[in-house]
């Protein structure tokens, strides 16, 4: 019985064109000019030694305040794990003003976390046997 080669020959031609097809292809990005200008006025400036000037402030883009740095946005999974509560028990202290309120943040509740280490450094310290009477 004789088997047939043309199945493999005609999908090793159809891959080949594949990848002359995909060598073609103008990658996306920078022209091939601009990415050599870009690198000739580098290399011109790295032989000349003196660094580019640099703007001390942004004058074409608009810059949003900062948070503080200890700021951050906490999730309700981490909340809920920071309150060791769950979620009904979190609504209802939000409710009652004895937790703080979320925010929204892109459709989610999302809580800054200076309001929950506040909330936390609120909570009653435990007494311990033989503490002084307060």
């Amino acid at each position: 019985m004789e088997t047939s080669t043309k199945p493999a020959t005609r999908q090793f031609a159809l891959a080949k064109k594949a990848a002359a097809t995909k060598a073609k292809a103008k990658p996306s990005g920078l022209s091939a000019s601009l990415i050599a200008a870009n690198r000739k006025h580098r290399t011109k400036q790295a032989l000349t030694g003196v660094p580019e000037p640099r703007l001390e402030h942004d004058q074409t883009r608009v810059h949003a305040p900062r948070a503080p740095p200890d700021t951050r946005l906490l999730s309700k999974a981490e909340v809920l794990a920071i309150a060791n509560v769950t979620y009904p028990t979190l609504w209802a202290w939000m409710r009652a003003g004895r937790f703080p309120r979320s925010r929204i943040a892109g459709g989610r509740s999302m809580w800054r976390s200076d309001e929950i280490n506040a909330w936390l450094a609120e909570l009653p310290i435990r007494p311990l046997k033989g503490d002084a009477a307060v």
